[in-house]
């Protein structure tokens, strides 16, 4: 028999268990939006809030966010911020800075609402990367980069989001996410902390979506393409081809379990700045020009290798600056040679040694980098003050981490294999990083350079010391020669003219001739400034097909043959007609510098760290056939 006492006592007990998971389950920021409810293109965004005991408090929408180097200042996009108690009364605040609001009398903070106008075609002072940014449009997409939409309480971001989006028939959401609860009207998601949040991207439309099956890992690749110009199904198929080379070339399987590749191709919103994608830890959001899927899937592959690459650096191994990211303050890491350059050299290294590119392809492209960052960029600016400085004093610069970045750690992958006679390079230092670090810890920015010195060997300190650190040009004819490969500054050849011609591409996608430069060829065939190009030798010309054009022109050619450009150019009137101008092909002493090329007769070392460095499968085959 149970006395009064032991059940007061009991109820007592049931009482602060009940209340203390109750005060628990509050503890998470409970997120509403209505994808249905569309109001001048802005979305409303309603919070419970998790319990705050302070007076008063800071809430906030990201200035900056990770993988990005420049203040994105979400919270300009923000509009009508109220805080409500529980009985419905507002509460006092006012607007701290760009991104913050100060909430009065916190501690009775039981719902905050706002209005969110999408960054993609608003006309407010400020500019976020497309491929960051948010668009609402109607019936058709949602585009939700989740720091453009979600805030947090300052002191309170590792407490968790619960996110319920109401949404329009048959629209599906294509994210990294797993939705903890999904009906035909309604979605709801959770993250584990703002972190969580922030690297979550969503993209709501009717489905177009495709999976694949790489090792244990499944693949989600979602595509919005207005047009129907670009299809999942196809897109995955060449993804399929990249995915196997990463899983070979990360030593077998991938380091994730699930991965969506989210696609907007751009038929319909304007295109007033530059297109890309954003790497996460689970998916990868991409922003780009919708175009026919034959023709640029070759681009589309590329991007997407360097935004997987991601998963490696920083999203595994890191700095401080990064895991423990401050949202509201630019405080940025030093390592940018390693989040970006060995991911951008990943991800066309992988490529050749997986055989989706030539290895002459390979070191056309590394061309194309030593070309850009020496003659476009400051080759004596240190990396790690780049690094440091990206968003703010070096803004101008920050093109180049992916130039001289990738270039870098093509020198360290060398020197490393010349180092252990080709049985240890950048791959296995990378993956030796991951075992020290991995998703949960992080490295100290100062220490980095020496931890990697312990894991490898003294000369790589001397080489972050002059070229990573310090400024000094790196002589790439010292590392390229290591296998077999000659680095040329300048040389003279003669090619092919279209007539020295300046080529821009024009708004509506043509292509404007300019004819500050005409050489002789160019002169006979009678080019005006400001014809728009219609044809060469009758095949059609326009900005997306130029240079397959000018190839297929030149590849076939013989000197003398006939070369007939059709033109529009406006007459006398100001009127435009069409005009032919024919002349013969022939070849021009042209320059070309920073060329990279196979020696004609490497050593047996050289062919050795050649086929490590960019044919590992024959190299693999090779040893398999010896024993």
């Amino acid at each position: 028999m149970i006395t009064s006492f032991l059940k007061n006592s009991l109820v007592t007990a049931l009482m602060i268990i009940l209340f203390g998971a109750s005060a628990a389950a509050q503890q998470v920021y409970q997120y509403s939006v209505d994808l249905t409810k569309l109001t001048d293109d802005k979305l409303q965004v309603e919070l419970i809030a998790p319990a705050i005991t302070q007076k008063e408090i800071h809430f906030y929408l990201p200035k900056i966010v990770p993988g990005t180097y420049m203040n994105s200042n979400y919270g300009k996009y923000v509009q009508n911020l109220r805080a409500f108690n529980k009985a419905g009364k507002a509460l006092p605040l006012e607007k701290y800075g760009d991104n913050g609001w100060t909430i009065k009398n916190a501690a009775q903070i039981y719902k905050v609402d706002y209005t969110v106008e999408d960054t993609w075609d608003a006309t407010i002072d400020n500019k976020v990367y497309s491929m960051c940014g948010t668009s609402f449009e109607a019936g058709k997409n949602f585009i939700l980069n989740t720091p453009g939409l979600f805030g947090y309480f300052e002191g309170m971001k590792q407490l968790g989001f619960n996110l319920s989006f109401t949404k329009p028939a048959g629209f599906y959401a294509a994210t990294g996410l797993v939705p903890t609860s999904t009906n035909s009207s309604t979605d709801v998601f959770t993250c584990a902390n703002a972190d969580h949040l922030y690297d979550s991207p969503i993209m709501y439309s009717l489905p177009d979506t495709a999976t694949i099956k790489v090792g244990k890992t499944d693949v989600l690749v979602a595509v919005y393409s207005p047009h129907k110009m670009a299809t999942a199904k196809f897109i995955a198929a060449h993804m399929q081809t990249l995915l196997l080379g990463a899983k070979d070339y990360l030593g077998g399987k991938l380091p994730v379990e699930k991965y969506a590749f989210i696609f907007y191709f751009n038929g319909e919103q304007p295109k007033s700045y530059a297109t890309g994608a954003w790497e996460h830890s689970y998916s990868s959001f991409y922003s780009l020009n919708e175009e026919p899927e034959k023709q640029a899937v070759g681009g589309w592959v590329s991007v997407a290798a360097h935004e997987f690459f991601h998963i490696v650096t920083p999203l595994t191994i890191c700095s401080k600056e990064v895991r423990q990211f401050n949202f509201n303050e630019t405080v940025l890491s030093k390592h940018l040679w390693l989040y970006e350059g060995s991911t951008e050299y990943f991800s066309q290294n992988m490529q050749a040694w997986s055989g989706i590119i030539t290895p002459e392809k390979f070191l056309e492209n590394m061309s194309q980098k030593i070309n850009y960052s020496r003659e476009a960029m400051n080759d004596s600016l240190s990396f790690t003050e780049l690094s440091k400085q990206s968003a703010g004093k070096y803004a101008d610069q920050y093109g180049n981490v992916y130039m001289k970045g990738a270039l870098i750690n093509n020198c360290i992958d060398l020197y490393l294999l010349q180092l252990s006679n080709a049985q240890y390079g950048l791959r296995q230092l990378k993956h030796d990083l991951g075992v020290l670090y991995g998703k949960d810890k992080y490295f100290e920015d100062d220490s980095l350079f020496s931890v990697i010195v312990k894991l490898t060997y003294p000369e790589l300190g001397t080489f972050f010391k002059n070229h990573v650190e310090g400024g000094t040009p790196i002589p790439y004819e010292t590392y390229f020669a290591m296998a077999g490969v000659d680095y040329i500054p300048s040389e003279d050849y003669k090619d092919f003219t279209l007539g020295g011609v300046m080529l821009n591409d024009t708004p509506d996608g043509m292509i404007k001739v300019g004819i500050k430069d005409l050489n002789e060829v160019g002169r006979k065939l009678g080019y005006k400034e400001g014809d728009i190009l219609i044809s060469l030798n009758d095949s059609l010309v326009n900005a997306k097909n130029l240079e397959t054009r000018i190839s297929g022109l030149f590849k076939n050619a013989k000197e003398g043959d006939v070369m007939k450009v059709k033109v529009k150019r406006l007459n006398a009137q100001g009127q435009a007609e069409e005009q032919l101008l024919q002349g013969t092909m022939a070849k021009v002493e042209k320059k070309r510098k920073h060329v990279l090329r196979f020696m004609s007769n490497p050593t047996a070392e050289q062919l050795r760290i050649r086929n490590v460095w960019l044919n590992g499968h024959a190299a693999a085959g090779a040893a398999n056939a010896e024993r």
